[in-house]
């Protein structure tokens, strides 16, 4: 005889919880055929009266099985339910065994939360102290990408808020990581309208227009993908939102701020010595030149403010290779590593690109993604899923090491193949006729001038 306490998923990690003279999660006991996933719905339909499917185990006892699944009907009685995230829902609950399974939820999420603001905040210290406005430029861009996930999610799911909404509002974090995560660039957008007015981005006539960046003589990314983020009206809105990962520790575990500032210092060191030994430099170019002719103006535009993001990320995984964590307990069961940060990152943009294909008709990226190189496995993707998912902190998805082995098999794969694919649509070159060219150009902008 086994009980099986059910983690019902409403929708985005809503879990369900259910009045029995107090408040407490769904179970059931069962004596047989408790791993039948249909034979658990049916027993669950019958009590509950509302179904549930994509039964998954959290962790298993000789006493109970605590188990996740997700909503599949209506809810009827209204009255007997409550409906919230971990930490709205926690503190409601009597039952001792259900307030200790949300608890330990709650920890991990934590655990995932200072993983990221501690790695945050020493890409912040090392983008505030290295001298290199290229550099500068592109982990600011990335700080950004990251925090505005970050904050979103804290606030979303109750382990923070905002200290002063007059500064920083939900709206504009929201906007902000929308932007990044879920709207995908195409020509007509007004987001990319904005960009091509102010820019003067002309794809029909041989203008400098652009500005292209590049680190050790590879191109790394595109002045107009991060256009937006320089402009002065926003520097308050994103300086707020690139500090909050870095104060989330002092502000929600002020008595471990110390300890984490201390353990960030010789990290900071090390990257800083690490993109000091990198050569940068830009090059002003034409965006009708960049290019292969036969691409429409979505493809293009979708290159220019996609593929620096990941170059990016690429190179920032390169950069530091793996193993990096810090054991931080006696027991060593917790430790705060780059290499789960970087995991989650690249899990965030492998899905962010199939989120581009499914939601427009990108013809060489649909041919990209369908077509990528037979040595990734299948089961990549789903893992991949999972990694990312651990992004929202309503839940914590546990990987698995062997599910961990097929990430980092797999994902720098994956990656450095779509960059390549992209890569193929450029056309940069920097040979006389771009030489006369930009000569011409200075000399049309002197005398305008």
């Amino acid at each position: 005889m086994k009980k099986i306490i059910f983690l019902v998923d409403t929708s985005n990690s809503k879990f369900l919880i259910i009045n029995n003279n107090g408040w407490e999660l769904p179970s059931l006991i069962t004596t047989k055929n408790i791993y039948d996933e249909d034979i658990i719905c049916e027993k669950y339909q019958n009590k509950f009266k509302h179904g549930i499917r994509d039964i998954t185990i959290i962790e298993e006892t000789t006493k109970y099985i605590f188990v996740k699944c997700l909503l599949n009907t209506k809810l009827e009685d209204k009255k007997q339910y409550k409906i919230g995230v971990i930490n709205e829902i926690m503190p409601l609950i009597k039952n001792e065994l259900h307030y200790q399974l949300l608890f330990n939820m709650s920890l991990l999420i934590e655990f995932e939360i200072l993983n990221d603001s501690f790695w945050l905040g020493i890409i912040l210290t090392t983008a505030d102290k290295i001298q290199n406005e290229i550099l500068k430029a592109l982990l600011t861009d990335f700080l950004l990408f990251s925090s505005s996930s970050f904050c979103e999610e804290v606030i979303t799911y109750k382990f923070g808020e905002l200290k002063d909404p007059n500064y920083v509002s939900d709206k504009q974090v929201k906007d902000l990581r929308k932007n990044y995560f879920k709207k995908c660039p195409l020509y007509n957008s007004k987001t990319i309208k904005n960009i091509i007015e102010e820019m003067g981005i002309d794809f029909e006539n041989y203008v400098f227009d652009n500005v292209l960046f590049y680190i050790d003589d590879e191109l790394i990314d595109i002045n107009s993908r991060t256009w937006l983020n320089r402009k002065k009206e926003n520097f308050e809105l994103y300086n707020g939102i690139i500090l909050s990962p870095r104060r989330w520790i002092k502000n929600f575990h002020p008595q471990l701020n110390e300890f984490f500032e201390e353990l960030r210092k010789p990290y900071v060191d090390e990257f800083i010595k690490r993109f000091d030994k990198k050569e940068t430099t830009y090059k002003s170019y034409s965006s009708k030149k960049i290019f292969n002719n036969d691409l429409s103006n979505d493809e293009k535009i979708y290159i220019l403010q996609r593929i620096g993001l990941l170059k990016t990320t690429m190179f920032f995984s390169k950069l530091f290779n793996k193993n990096n964590f810090i054991t931080i307990s006696e027991e060593k069961n917790i430790k705060v590593s780059f290499d789960s940060f970087l995991l989650k990152v690249k899990a965030a943009l492998i899905e962010m690109l199939w989120n581009d294909k499914k939601q427009n008709n990108i013809p060489f990226l649909n041919l990209i993604l369908e077509n990528y190189p037979k040595e990734i496995c299948e089961e990549f993707f789903p893992v991949n899923r999972k990694c990312r998912d651990n992004l929202h902190y309503g839940f914590h998805n546990e990987l698995t090491n062997e599910e961990l082995g097929v990430l980092n098999q797999n994902q720098d794969k994956y990656l450095d193949y779509v960059i390549k694919k992209l890569e193929e649509q450029l056309t940069i070159k920097f040979g006389v006729g771009y030489k006369i060219g930009l000569a011409l150009a200075k000399i049309q902008y002197w005398a305008s001038n």
